[in-house]
């Protein structure tokens, strides 16, 4: 017998829900607006991070002053990420920086020169502006990412965490990521392979003008840190987000338990970070 692709649920609607998140019409749609919908609902500012998170599988941590603590698995899977390039003194570009918790990480420990944090979600932005104020070498702006608003060779460095996946076209991203790289600039990625969406992030850089460098598969990690993640981001959804979207808000999560963090964790969704140059 084949065996349903979608996690079961007592609840009808939280199947069908559930089935609609995983549905390739849909998806893209239902991303943008729950960003939206996120960002109106978290009126405290607790969610500063969107993405799956890093663990070392050794036991190894990333050294956090205790403000950070709550989100370090969130920032591991940053630092891990731009961990193959050089940052201070850099012209730092991020696309896709949604809550702009992992552009406050690099600009507060790495010292970049500057840090531009792109996203297309406008209340991420308005959220970003007025929550990282404070730091001068940080600048956030509304952005598309298939069409960066910003001259040629502007870039030093241009990172991209867990965000490729959403664009509909990843070979013109990578070709306005070339585009607005400096001559010897870094792109550095983590993203994983989305088959609902055709997104296969390997095969992608390899049709690119851009240049891999080093390929980290980091699948058992993401899965990892959400299994250590679990009981925060379950306390998050269960106080910010309606009864009605818990089930749905579960899966965009990866909890334990869903659908999402099985693939990590049998490792039919593999999770990459990449490292590539412009030459």
């Amino acid at each position: 017998m084949k065996q349903d692709p979608y996690p079961t649920a007592a609840n009808p609607i939280h199947q069908a829900v559930v089935k609609l998140f995983y549905s390739r019409a849909a998806r893209h749609l239902f991303t943008n607006a729950w960003y939206s919908l996120l960002s109106s609902l978290d009126r405290d500012a607790a969610i500063r991070f969107l993405n799956y998170g890093y663990a070392s599988l050794n036991g190894e941590q990333v050294a956090l002053q205790a403000v950070d603590e709550p989100d370090r698995y969130a920032i591991q899977l940053y630092h891990h990420t731009v961990s193959g390039a050089a940052i201070e003194g850099k012209d730092v570009l991020e696309v896709g920086c949604g809550r702009g918790g992992g552009a406050s990480y690099i600009a507060r420990y790495l010292h970049p020169r500057s840090y531009t944090g792109l996203d297309i979600c406008k209340p991420a932005i308005r959220f970003n502006k007025a929550r990282y104020a404070d730091q001068d070498n940080l600048a956030f702006q509304v952005g598309n990412a298939l069409s960066l608003p910003f001259a040629d060779e502007r870039f030093d460095v241009v990172v991209n965490v867990e965000s490729a996946q959403h664009y509909g076209d990843m070979g013109r991203f990578l070709d306005e990521v070339h585009r607005v790289l400096r001559p010897g600039g870094v792109f550095l990625m983590a993203c994983f392979e989305d088959r609902s969406k055709d997104v296969y992030p390997r095969e992608s850089l390899a049709k690119s003008r851009l240049r891999l460098t080093c390929e980290d598969d980091i699948t058992a990690n993401v899965a990892r840190a959400l299994e250590l993640d679990g009981a925060r981001r379950t306390a998050l959804a269960d106080e910010i987000v309606p009864r009605v979207l818990l089930g749905v808000s579960h899966e965009f999560a990866g909890i334990p338990g869903t659908q999402l963090h099985a693939s990590f964790a049998d490792g039919t969704c593999p999770y990459y970070c990449f490292t590539c140059r412009k030459d």
